[in-house]
């Protein structure tokens, strides 16, 4: 992996009128990310809204141009040339009408294909030769316009199976950190089918079977176990995929790629935040890496849970645990300033 800083770029337009719409699908992968790994509060910069952290090792500045599709090189091109970012390590993320709904495809460079945020960027940067992630919405039905359709937001079905989509892709973003655009590319494009073409419960079963299979033959792949918890989303086999993300975990353990370890104990905490030995164990990766941020956010997390699910005393364990890393953190000073109260009265009953 390359040091140095990476820029991930997220397109769509600013505003609340524009949040939910599918031109805006690269702004929701950029705030998974940010939610995924911790990043700091926004801020403007550049005519963008702007992050500063770390994605598995790497320094990344996550962004959002504020100038609107059309004009979003303006910012690209500031944020490039101000912290030197090769484009190499550029990634920019965008809606896309020809990739069908469903479908995400990394390309190492290419032309426009008619998206103006790509065609912006590229008259601005003067290259074509950056990645992309192209966020597949498929075509408007009937004869409505593109410019009406890319405008409007997902319904039904094809809302949850957007933010399905959205994981997906930033599973691919932190797939491109670590072992680069052509494993990505392979492990994330396609994948998807159709709006029209959605598969029924007995064919996913089917599906789900077959990388059971797979992932039985191959049990140091982590690819066919991917798979099937992509499928057992689907189906809606929650606590299945939470073993699943667990037993992924494992394997990457095994296979010495910590940081992929400790995102899918993300994943399987955030689906079931009752495992609370696993929560620690998330703390305990980022102490061992230095990062005590995360640590202390980690032990937040936790001792918010146990609050809320009536556990005062080890709720209170924890956030001790996030004063012995961050004494000033106001959040854990809010949090102990009304446990006491709770945890004097559990102690006269």
């Amino acid at each position: 992996m390359m040091t140095g800083k990476y820029l991930i770029v997220g397109l769509g337009n600013p505003g609340g009128k524009y949040a939910k719409t599918r031109h805006n699908v690269g702004f929701w992968v950029v705030n998974e990310l940010a939610r995924r790994h911790g990043f700091g509060a926004e801020r403007s910069e550049k005519r963008a809204q702007a992050r500063d952290g770390s994605i598995q090792r790497a320094r990344v500045k996550l962004a959002k141009p504020q100038t609107f599709m059309n004009r979003s090189g303006e910012s690209v091109r500031a944020l490039v040339d101000y912290y030197d970012i090769p484009l190499e390590r550029l990634l920019v993320i965008h809606d896309d009408l020809d990739t069908p709904f469903g479908s995400i495809r990394l390309r190492k460079s290419g032309g426009h294909g008619g998206q103006n945020g790509l065609r912006s960027i590229i008259q601005h940067l003067g290259s074509q030769d950056y990645a992309r992630l192209r966020f597949g919405i498929g075509r408007p039905p009937g004869r409505m316009s593109p410019v009406d359709f890319v405008l409007q937001p997902f319904k039904g079905d094809a809302a949850i199976q957007a933010q399905e989509m959205v994981g997906r892709a930033a599973d691919a973003v932190e797939c491109w950190l670590v072992d680069g655009i052509e494993v990505a590319m392979s492990r994330f494009n396609g994948d998807g089918l159709p709006a029209n073409q959605a598969l029924s419960a007995e064919e996913l079963k089917a599906q789900l079977s077959v990388a059971l299979r797979a992932q039985e033959l191959s049990p140091r792949d982590p690819k066919p176990l991917s798979k099937v918890i992509a499928l057992q989303k689907k189906l809606g086999c929650m606590d299945e995929a939470v073993r699943s993300h667990l037993q992924l975990a494992t394997l990457y353990e095994a296979l010495d790629k910590g940081a992929l370890a400790n995102a899918e104990r993300i994943k399987a905490v955030t689906m079931q935040p009752s495992l609370v030995d696993v929560q620690r164990q998330i703390a305990d990766w980022f102490l061992s890496k230095d990062n005590k941020k995360k640590a202390v956010a980690r032990y937040l997390i936790l001792a918010q849970h146990l609050q809320q699910t009536e556990q005062p005393a080890a709720a209170l364990e924890a956030l001790e645990r996030a004063f012995t890393l961050n004494p000033q953190h106001p959040k854990a000073q809010k949090m102990r300033a009304a446990l006491p109260k709770t945890t004097d009265k559990e102690s006269k009953t």
